[in-house]
């Protein structure tokens, strides 16, 4: 709903279940629902036919994830309730791996033989004209990805390797794809006894704060742990992170007040790495990329032009669902 009202036309599928209450949003900003059901899609196609319009769905089917999906034997019964229903319309099916970060485990094969005992129930001249789509960001390279799908925090999505193939280039590629920054504060002078931060008894002189803490997605756990560029050098984090705002040791780095300060990422040849700060927080990379903020601004870059957009505080009671 956000893309759409920051004016994103392109297609979206919503990959989890949809809510039966939220099924007239479907409808209102042309979202495409993943079914994973026999239930789910006998609820949308009532709901479709109740309210009049046609829907595209894609077909999820569970082929090893044991988490979600039609199970491979209901497949002909699926494709024939889309088949046979005026409101339902076939413009996808899809699966998922279950050890896409290790491209060489058999299971993967497995589930690709199962995979294609579904496709084997459509027949050829339908089978030609959905796409089909089984691999997230990690099995890209696999024969069943024909059309990859990096998901929400897919590492994919910032350049980063999710099966770990090329560790030392993976890092790199992160930093042409994105980077996380804020600006420095006026400088705190703090002696190593003083409190650098809540609850904090760690610090040195020339600490200085900026404007992001774990109310933006700055782990927590990295207190006292994480390091952050300032002026073209590595500086640590000192003191506990509070909500709003982080204090950095920079008495070496000869930084002024209003320099950016790069949490994740590239400045020059200096480099902090997601993967980094998620072992010095004792976590993985997607954790750490799905906690960052709705409130930090997203600048995306096409050519020379730059385009922001912020979650729309303002949004209209009538596009709110309850809960």
């Amino acid at each position: 709903m956000e893309l759409r009202r920051a004016g994103v036309a392109a297609p979206i599928l919503v990959l989890s279940p949809v809510p039966v209450a939220a099924y007239p949003f479907l409808h209102r900003y042309r979202l495409v629902p993943a079914v994973s059901g026999l239930d789910q899609l006998a609820a949308l196609d009532a709901h479709a036919r109740g309210a009049g319009w046609r829907v595209p769905v894609h077909l999820k089917f569970d082929t090893g994830m044991t988490r979600l999906g039609i199970t491979p034997e209901a497949a002909g019964e699926a494709f024939a309730r889309v088949r046979s229903s005026p409101a339902l319309e076939l413009a996808g099916v899809m699966s998922h791996l279950a050890e896409a970060e290790t491209p060489e485990s058999p299971a993967n094969r497995e589930q690709e033989i199962r995979f294609e005992q579904v496709l084997a129930a459509l027949p050829g001249e339908e089978r030609e004209g959905v796409p089909v789509h089984f691999a997230n960001s990690a099995a890209a390279p696999l024969p069943a990805a024909e059309a990859p799908r990096p998901g929400a925090a897919g590492l994919a999505l910032f350049g980063i390797d999710p099966a770990r193939r090329a560790r030392a280039a993976s890092s790199s590629r992160c930093c042409r794809w994105w980077r996380g920054s804020s600006r420095s504060s006026p400088p705190r002078r703090t002696p190593g006894s003083a409190t650098a931060a809540a609850g904090s008894r760690r610090g040195r002189a020339g600490s200085r704060s900026f404007r992001s803490a774990y109310a933006d997605g700055y782990s927590w756990r990295l207190s006292n742990r994480g390091e952050a560029i300032v002026a073209g050098r590595r500086v640590p984090v000192v003191g506990r992170s509070p909500m709003d705002m982080l204090a950095l040791d920079v008495t070496d780095a000869g930084a002024d007040v209003g320099d950016e300060v790069v949490l994740v990422g590239r400045r020059g040849e200096v480099e902090v790495s997601i993967a980094e700060l998620a072992a010095a927080a004792g976590t993985l990379p997607y954790e750490l990329l799905c906690l960052f903020g709705l409130r930090l601004p997203r600048v995306v870059r096409r050519s020379a032009a730059a385009d922001s957009a912020r979650p729309d505080a303002r949004q209209p009671a009538a596009d709110r669902v309850a809960g």
